[in-house]
């Protein structure tokens, strides 16, 4: 296919969304449908056209313009102007605050780039989005009854159920069509991806769901589609046993609930597509931000919220550089995740000085030493400890210095202050590699 043929099927495509609004808008002001149900029919126009890109482009290129496209016109559309009227009330119109048609679309984009070579790491997952998502919403609406809070809003139990049961059923049936795997593992793995998509789900909030629910799924599936049925049994044994734990330290934790199950979903999927020497730091960051909130509590109304969504969003970003580059981007993943545990403790610290010093001796050479047990694709960067020096002296000297700036938004201004040297470091040695 010509690039100039692929260029006129992107702005088709940006057209068809465009229509497919207007149509929406049209059938609502004439049925009075609310606007939950305009929004999960663009929703749905929007999944099912997506399951269709693996079949119609060969390359990257032509989606990553039309994510880049689509994301532009969805920001455009979110503008005041015409937010709550036109075309743009089709997506605005709930009262709720939600991203999801800006995850959605991103989502497609990091989705495609990473099945290429095997479209059922990209259909099961969008499949799922649009399917579930769509069943759960408009059942949970018409129908819950038992509603559970999530951040502030609620879900239904009712709607987690449908969701369940729709993901089951698409998962199977996509597994059996699109892959050779047995039966009996395709039974076992469609429930866990069910299981695990449904609590996901169940705990995503202000739209994350459209990013969390189909890349978790694909990162899940990528990494055991060939694990054995027994393997598979293990692991949601681990699951479930690390939910009811964490469940249960939730208190002591001043943790609600909601943020109990979501960290649980962030620390099984690290752990399940990585080494787990690799989930060390992380995992780190995660304890040390507890600590500072117990510590300095910080003003942000929901600051585990904020803080998994920020880890999930900078994970992914050094998994999608990495592949782009053909660069193992292991080591600045690591760096990145100390820099921010080393912010967090030094808000703990309250300028103890001595203790500060001695987290971060620790966490320089926890950096060093599981860099060391990568493979060796994974140790491009030479002499690693002046990168470390200079990451920690940016974090921890705005922590100590100006404490007060870390108050507010504190998780992502955190992960702001421990990304910019990994990433001077990643490009410097893609470049020169």
């Amino acid at each position: 296919m010509s690039s100039g043929l692929q260029l006129g099927l992107v702005l088709a495509s940006v057209a068809a969304l465009l229509s497919v609004m207007a149509i929406v808008k049209l059938l609502a002001q004439h049925y009075s449908w609310s606007a939950e149900l305009q929004r999960k029919c663009v929703h749905v126009a929007t999944g099912l056209y997506a399951l269709s890109l693996p079949f119609t482009f060969r390359e990257f290129w032509p989606v990553a313009v039309l994510t880049g496209v689509a994301v532009m016109v969805m920001l455009v559309l979110r503008l005041p102007r015409f937010a709550k009227t036109g075309l743009s009330s089709t997506l605005h119109g709930v009262e709720r605050k939600s991203y999801g048609e800006l995850l959605l679309t991103l989502s497609v984009g990091f989705l495609f780039f990473f099945s290429i070579d095997n479209p059922v790491l990209f259909v099961l997952p969008i499949a799922v989005l649009t399917l579930s998502d769509a069943a759960a919403a408009l059942v949970g609406t018409r129908y819950g009854q038992n509603l559970f809070e999530v951040e502030a809003s609620t879900k239904s139990l009712e709607g987690v159920a449908i969701f369940f049961l729709v993901t089951w059923i698409v998962s199977m049936v996509l597994l059996l069509m699109m892959t050779d795997i047995g039966r009996l593992n395709v039974v076992l793995l469609s429930l866990v991806i069910a299981a695990f998509g449904a609590l996901v789900e169940a705990d995503s909030w202000r739209g994350f769901d459209n990013l969390f629910v189909p890349v978790g799924i694909h990162l899940f599936l990528r990494s055991h589609l060939e694990t054995s049925s027994l393997q598979l049994l293990m692991l949601t044994i681990v699951f479930l046993v690390l939910l009811f734990a964490i469940l249960a330290l939730a208190p002591r934790l001043r943790m609600s609930r909601h943020a109990a199950r979501a960290y649980t979903v962030l620390i099984f999927l690290i752990c399940a597509v990585t080494a787990l020497h690799n989930a060390i730091l992380p995992l780190t960051a995660v304890v040390a931000h507890i600590v500072a909130r117990w510590v300095r509590p910080c003003e942000s109304p929901y600051p585990d919220l904020d803080l998994l969504a920020v880890v999930a969003g900078v994970s992914l970003f050094w998994l999608f550089l990495g592949e782009y580059a053909q660069h193992n981007a292991l080591t600045v993943y690591n760096l990145t995740f100390a820099g921010a545990a080393l912010v967090f403790l030094a808000l703990a610290g309250r300028r103890r000085f001595v203790v500060t010093g001695a987290v971060a001796a620790v966490l320089f050479a926890a950096v060093l030493t599981i860099t060391s047990w990568n493979p060796a694709a994974a140790q491009w960067s030479g002499t690693l400890w002046p990168w470390v020096t200079a990451s920690f002296a940016l974090c921890l000297g705005v922590a100590t210095l100006w404490p007060s700036a870390l108050d507010r938004h504190r998780a992502p201004r955190t992960l702001a202050l421990a990304l910019p040297v990994p990433l001077v470091l990643f490009v410097t040695g893609s470049l020169m590699s």
